[in-house]
């Protein structure tokens, strides 16, 4: 209840700021630092108690998000994508594995699962800095809340059963479960649950269930705000892993942290540590002078994803589309880029334009309709959605009828997440 009531008084601040000064109340990432070494402490003594070594053994990181109240606790949200970039950051190196899902009152497929595994190769850096895009941003699709955190375990016990390296992290705003409206939860004295923790260990750590509580700092122009989610940890009984090559995953993270961090004490100065430090301010320099817009133009900085595609806020034209959501197999009709939706008709369905610092979601077909776009019905062809830090995504949800088999039609419903990106 003391999580349920932290998010109404997020989210009742954010709305009072939002109205005195928009855009000023945000996450403070670095409150996250403290929970992100926390959770890497406890996930190490846990593998340590089940009998592996996670300093010589490599470890594939599943790392599943509660995504029922997105919508209402958009910040809360931004800080459970900030936890796990961070703690993958720490604990990661060259062959582990980051697999990422997202759950209510189970699994729910915000993109095709086989895009959501991440292997950390011989670029550990660039791998680990690609991680954030496999995090879920929005609820699913008709979200009404909830989650259930018995039956999300028992499906994801299930899927990774024969992979004794795997580390299950649930990040949810309260690890109770709490149930959707009409929805059943599977309790924890339900068999196929009990049938799980014979396999796998669930890390005790708080009486209601979780394993850590993990606070964060939300900054409002109102005065700071503590939010706090919570992580469950499951692994298998037995944990049991190949051995990591190149070195211990102290050494790899040592020598990473050497790499960009000199010591101190030498005799005189390396030409070569000043060679690459000018470098890096170098491409430091030239990295802000693109985001800010050469020249101080109005191009704008960053990025937006569209579904599975990134688009530079500086590339896109001015006053016509930057890109189209139309189903597979749709032929364009210029060089706009496409954006193709699985189940949606071969056809061009919504036209996207940048609006100063919105954007303009257009729909353009008879038989699909854009009918709400970032939690908002859509009345007319056409809706604004607005992306900043404080809220990152918004979902566009299609719905309307096509023909089946036989011709015979068929109602369907198709959702598409808009996100900022910020690797750009």
């Amino acid at each position: 209840m003391m999580l349920n009531r932290t998010a109404v008084l997020i989210a009742a601040l954010l709305l009072s700021a939002s109205a005195e000064d928009v855009g000023k109340a945000e996450l403070d990432r670095s409150s996250l630092n403290a929970s992100a070494q926390r959770l890497e402490q406890s996930v190490t003594e846990a593998v340590t108690t089940a009998g592996g070594d996670l300093d010589r053994m490599q470890a594939h990181w599943v790392i599943a998000f509660s995504t029922g109240h997105y919508k209402s606790d958009p910040i809360g949200a931004q800080a459970a994508r900030e936890l796990a970039t961070q703690f993958v950051e720490r604990v990661a190196v060259r062959g582990d594995r980051v697999t990422a899902r997202a759950w209510e009152m189970d699994l729910w497929e915000y993109r095709n699962p086989s895009g959501l595994t991440q292997v950390i190769g011989n670029d550990t850096q660039g791998d680990l800095g690609r991680m954030s895009n496999l995090w879920p941003t929005t609820p699913a699709v008709g979200s009404v809340g909830g989650h259930d955190t018995e039956r999300t375990a028992t499906t994801l016990a299930t899927e990774f059963a024969k992979q004794a390296d795997t580390v299950l992290i649930l990040l949810t705003n309260t690890a109770a479960s709490v149930g959707a409206p009409g929805a059943r939860l599977l309790g924890t004295n339900a068999p196929e649950y009990q049938e799980v923790l014979s396999n796998w260990t669930r890390v005790s750590g708080t009486q209601d269930g979780a394993t850590l509580n993990l606070p964060y700092v939300v900054r409002a122009p109102s005065g700071d705000i503590q939010g706090q989610m919570q992580a469950v940890v499951f692994l298998p009984k037995t944990f049991t892993a190949a051995a990591l090559t190149g070195g211990t995953r102290t050494e790899q993270h040592s020598g990473a942290q050497a790499k960009v961090t000199p010591t101190g004490g030498g005799a005189g100065v390396n030409p070569a540590a000043v060679l690459a430090g000018l470098l890096v301010l170098g491409g430091a320099a030239f990295g802000a002078w693109k985001l800010l817009g050469a020249g101080g133009g109005s191009g704008g900085r960053g990025g937006v994803r569209v579904g599975d595609t990134t688009f530079s806020v500086r590339d896109m034209p001015a006053g016509r589309p930057f890109c189209i959501i139309a189903g597979p197999g749709y032929a364009a009709e210029d060089d706009t880029p496409v954006v193709p939706v699985a189940g949606l008709p071969a056809a061009r369905i919504v036209e996207i334009t940048r609006a100063g610092k919105d954007y303009r979601v257009r729909s353009v077909n008879d038989e699909i309709r854009l009918s709400s776009a970032g939690g908002r019905v859509v009345a007319a062809d056409t809706a604004t959605v607005t992306l900043r830090p404080e809220m990152p995504d918004a979902t566009l949800e299609f719905t309307g009828e096509v023909r089946g088999p036989g011709g015979v039609p068929k109602d369907i419903t198709r959702s598409v997440s808009m996100t900022l990106d910020g690797d750009l």
